[in-house]
């Protein structure tokens, strides 16, 4: 079984740890699963069958940290002290007996230095599966757990398995996280200094990320430029922008004002040609001349471009523009510079959710709805996205086993997200659903490459895997989240 690259993102297990913190709540939701063995035994049943638990008091929370399992007594820590002190004693007389003995050997002449280190491999493996853990925990960084605030603790579930509780958390630099728009979202997320910086190391090349087809010419040494936007060539935010430096007064001449014919042209600042390449976040544009054409298919009815190795989707033609071609960073890979980076790793799961939160984002900002279809170049529906808040703030993994009270265990480091609802279509819903079929005018269209579609609906996917199986769904959409950033500091005050 290949290994998947997005299967370091994990799922929820025993001893996981969930936490996520809205700009516009007081108090953020803390999820903790807590195995058996750390539960109160005495237990009331009542009528509704569910389990009421007389002491929950098994889950541990102060400013920094999260614990599970009763604290050591003073007895059991006296305890410890006295074995680590035996231990580190007996260890240093075995030490000065090992030195002498080899003080004695090197002065015969005979080192066995090899079984000496087999035996010390042995030792160190012996005493780590010696250790067994009955308190378990993590550490949050970068955000504080204001203990005192901690409130409605409750199991989540009938079995008694999932702790949750309300408390309100803030970030160590005591300013609050800030509410942003969709727009102002994926302007920070599209950081125009990460396009300079990969366009500055030229020398592009685009292949096809499925069986590797090379698709631009490498017969010239060619630059890259920065569009301004995923759209720019298309329609912009701003139309008296767009109108002055792209379509060339194409939509109305009459009205541009233009003194001079050669002033109606699009300005070649934003167009491609045979020895330049442009790119946006979401797109790299081509002149067709610097295509290998053998390399590509063009179906001059739908003006979708597929590659001519594996037959998959990688982009279409510009409707604005016919010698230019767009293709997608998920389905193709594009690098430059001659060690060969490419602009979106599909190997680095939080890079490829951040891509895919900006094309969300992006869409939500152009169509006008936080509701999208996401379809085919084909115009299939695949899916249904619902941007629910602006962002959240999670942090989630796994507790750690403590050897001591000091240890931070596993460290928790909280990440923004845009949290969805999303429903995958299949070919009944897709023919029924108003929203698919087109009925539904207040949903918004997005076209991309079926490459692109999977992979968003995997993401998704293993961010609802990594949720509290309460959280998942809500009615027949599921729950799933997308990372924007790497860290929160870009969203407090």
């Amino acid at each position: 079984m290949i290994k998947s690259p997005l299967d370091s993102f994990g799922e929820w297990t025993d001893m996981s740890v969930f936490l996520e913190a809205k700009p516009r709540a007081e108090l953020a939701s803390l999820f903790v699963d807590v195995p058996p063995g750390f539960r109160e035994k005495s237990v009331e049943q009542q009528e509704n069958r569910r389990l009421k638990y007389s002491d929950i008091n098994v889950v541990n929370v102060t400013d920094n940290y999260i614990r599970i399992g009763a604290p050591p007594t003073p007895e059991a820590l006296l305890k410890r002290e006295k074995e680590a002190a035996q231990s580190s004693s007996s260890n240093n007389g075995v030490n000065a007996k090992k030195q002498q003995r080899e003080r004695s050997l090197s002065a015969s002449g005979s080192v066995p230095s090899s079984p000496t280190k087999k035996c010390n491999k042995k030792g160190k493996k012996g005493e780590k599966s010696d250790f067994k853990a009955s308190r378990f925990g993590a550490t949050l960084r970068d955000m504080s757990i204001k203990a005192s605030t901690l409130c409605s603790p409750t199991f989540g579930d009938s079995a008694g398995r999932i702790f949750m509780c309300k408390v309100s958390v803030e970030p160590l630099n005591s300013s609050p996280l800030v509410q942003k728009t969709a727009h102002r979202l994926a302007s920070d997320v599209n950081k125009q200094e990460k396009l300079e910086e990969f366009a500055a190391r030229a020398v592009p090349r685009i292949t096809c990320a499925k069986c590797k087809l090379g698709i631009l010419s490498e017969e010239y040494i060619m630059t890259i430029g920065c569009l301004p936007d995923d759209e720019f060539l298309s329609t912009t935010q701003s139309a008296d922008f767009f109108c002055r430096d792209s379509c060339g007064a194409g939509c109305d001449p009459d009205k541009h004002n233009h003194q001079k014919r050669e002033e109606l042209k699009a300005n070649p600042k934003w167009l491609p040609n045979e020895k330049k390449v442009m790119v946006s976040y979401a797109n790299s544009v081509i002149h067709k001349l610097s295509v290998q054409e053998g390399n590509v298919i063009v179906d001059e009815k739908t003006k979708n471009i597929k590659c001519a190795g594996c037959k998959c989707q990688l982009g279409r033609i510009q409707k604005n523009h016919p010698d230019l071609y767009t293709f997608n960073h998920v389905a193709t890979i594009m690098t430059s510079g001659p060690k060969k980076i490419p602009f979106v790793d599909r190997l680095n799961m939080p890079q490829l959710s951040i891509f895919m939160s900006q094309l969300i984002l992006n869409g939500c900002e152009v169509q006008a709805s936080m509701k999208l279809v996401i379809r085919t170049l084909d115009k299939v529906p695949y899916m249904l996205v619902w941007l629910l808040d602006s962002y959240v703030v999670i942090a989630n993994g796994n507790l750690e086993g403590l050897r001591s009270e000091d240890d931070e265990g596993t460290v928790l480091t909280p990440f923004p997200a845009i949290k969805l609802l999303y429903k995958v279509f299949n070919n009944s819903t897709a023919i029924s659903d108003p929203r698919a079929n087109g009925e539904d005018t207040s949903v918004g269209l997005i076209d991309l490459p079926l490459p692109c579609c999977e992979m968003l609906i995997e993401l998704l996917l293993r961010s609802s895997l990594r949720s509290p199986p309460a959280c998942r769904a809500v009615g027949q959409f599921f729950v799933g989240y997308l990372q924007i950033d790497d860290h929160i500091k870009n969203f407090s005050l």
